[in-house]
């Protein structure tokens, strides 16, 4: 090595002249005693392991509206005002979280999707794809392909401990850009977002990994490669400012998409939490059981732990799900179970069958909690309420003045569109979301009501909330 020593008036000569040396110094260095740095980063590894479990999701989805512009929502009685169509491209992000093919996505990304098709990053053609189950109020979807192989898929990790300031990484597809990856932390917890009028996001992760359009229904992932949370949405005129719903969420909800009690009107009475181990046992712990179902009549109770369903051990809270999902009224399910016990965990077996739970009467819910009357629009209630023909739609037929929806000014001839966000059709729909609801809870109409006046047609759209609550005769004790 030489020095040399270099006299000159001008700093930036001698700045550039030294930056010249140093770096035909290190040139010249002998390959071994150059620094070696490992430039696969936990980001890189991250991405290498997932990537190929996140999928880009297109389709079309047809949109009828109202030709007038003051009027926001559809007209849905085609002859009583002009309506256009248009198509409207669905274009979003989705992961693989079982591999037998389901996929989870945001609801927004395929609701309403006449068709989707779903892209793997090796480029090959795409894959149709069927809506299992959609939760409109988490914004949550589940989709299922024909795998003909097993798939590659992201373990589901946890985010009740999630910390500020976590290194979190994002991949997906925006603006169509398929297999993106970004990374970020997490910028806070806890965040609700309205992400339209009087629907809103709750219990958000809010991150600064860059995130856009087309990014919805991409997952979130921690340092280890687990799912932490799906990206739903971003905060527009700002920068940096993503949101994502926490995998805690999709979670707890999995029963109610994936169940055959809630897909098919069936009872087991299973609720499953987390892979957990016990006396060097691993399954998944039974949260709660529901009061006479199959499962508490054969002993089932909440902290056992599930080790296998029909001689299978089990992976996931998903795993389990899927096994039970297409098991028929009678078929057997044989479960295999440990019960905690001061001495250690007892192995036990129980065979299961699923059971038949009708619906509740829907239009009975509506008279007890609201004090009201609907009917489905059928020819002969149409004559009576004036309107020219039957329609796929409900009506009030009858309100008790001093009743909850007297209260707020419902009429009879108003016309139900949604409950709770929910669209409700007929009276199947509606004992369907009654069935979610009880006494005490507040409860959100969507409304329309139609008059004849001097100018023609007049359609006044309501949105009002009801609390459910049984009227108390004035003699009960």
């Amino acid at each position: 090595m030489e020095v040399y020593s270099v006299k000159t008036t001008d700093s930036k000569l001698s700045f550039i002249f030294v930056i010249v040396v140093l770096a035909g110094f290190v040139a010249t260095l002998p390959a071994q005693e150059r620094a070696n740095y490992d430039r696969k980063t936990p980001v890189v590894r991250v991405y290498e392991r997932t990537h190929k479990a996140v999928v880009s999701i297109t389709g079309e989805r047809k949109i009828t509206s109202s030709i007038w512009s003051d009027n926001d929502w559809p007209d849905i009685f085609g002859p009583w005002g002009p309506r256009f169509q248009r198509q409207a491209k669905v274009l979003g992000s989705g992961v693989v979280v079982h591999e037998d093919g389901f996929i989870v996505t945001n609801s927004h990304v395929v609701e309403s999707a006449q068709k989707v098709t779903v892209f793997f990053s090796d480029g090959g053609d795409g894959v149709p794809a069927k809506i299992v189950s959609i939760d409109q109020t988490k914004d949550l979807a589940v989709l299922l392909i024909d795998a003909k192989d097993k798939l590659p898929f992201i373990q589901l990790g946890r985010s009740y401990d999630l910390m500020i300031g976590e290194t979190v990484i994002a991949i997906g597809n925006p603006y169509g850009y398929a297999n993106t990856v970004t990374s970020g932390v997490i910028s806070a917890v806890g965040r609700d977002i309205e992400v339209s009028e009087n629907n809103w996001l709750r219990g958000l992760i809010q991150t600064d990994a860059p995130i856009n359009p087309g990014n919805s229904g991409g997952p979130l992932l921690n340092i280890n490669g687990e799912m932490i949370g799906i990206t739903t949405a971003i905060r527009a005129e700002a920068q940096n400012i993503g949101f994502a719903i926490p995998v805690d969420t999709l979670t707890d909800n999995l029963v109610h998409m994936l169940m055959p009690e809630s897909l098919r009107r069936l009872r087991l009475g299973l609720v499953m939490g987390r892979t957990q181990s016990i006396g060097g046992l691993t399954g998944l712990v039974i949260d709660s059981v529901t009061k006479g179902s199959p499962a508490e009549e054969k002993g089932l109770a909440a902290g056992d732990l599930v080790l296998e369903v029909d001689s299978e051990k089990l992976t996931s809270v998903i795993d389990f799900y899927i096994k039970i999902r297409n098991k028929q009224v009678g078929q057997p399910i044989k479960i295999k179970y440990a019960k905690p016990k001061t001495g250690g965990p007892e192995i036990r077996s129980a065979e299961l069958t699923l059971v038949t739970q009708p619906l509740p009467d829907g239009s009975k819910l509506v008279k007890e909690f609201f004090q009201m009357d609907v009917s489905e629009l059928t020819e002969t209630v149409a004559k009576k309420f004036d309107f020219e023909r039957a329609y796929p739609i409900l009506i009030i037929t009858n309100v008790d003045t001093g009743g909850i929806a007297g209260q707020v000014g419902l009429k009879p001839g108003d016309l139900i569109l949604q409950i709770n966000n929910a669209t409700v059709r007929d009276l199947k729909e509606l004992s369907g979301q009654m069935e979610t609801i009880s006494e005490g809870d507040t409860v959100r109409l969507k409304l329309m009501r139609i008059r004849i006046s001097a100018f023609g047609q007049v359609q006044q759209q309501i949105e009002t909330t009801l609390k459910a609550q049984i009227k108390k005769s004035r003699y009960s004790l």
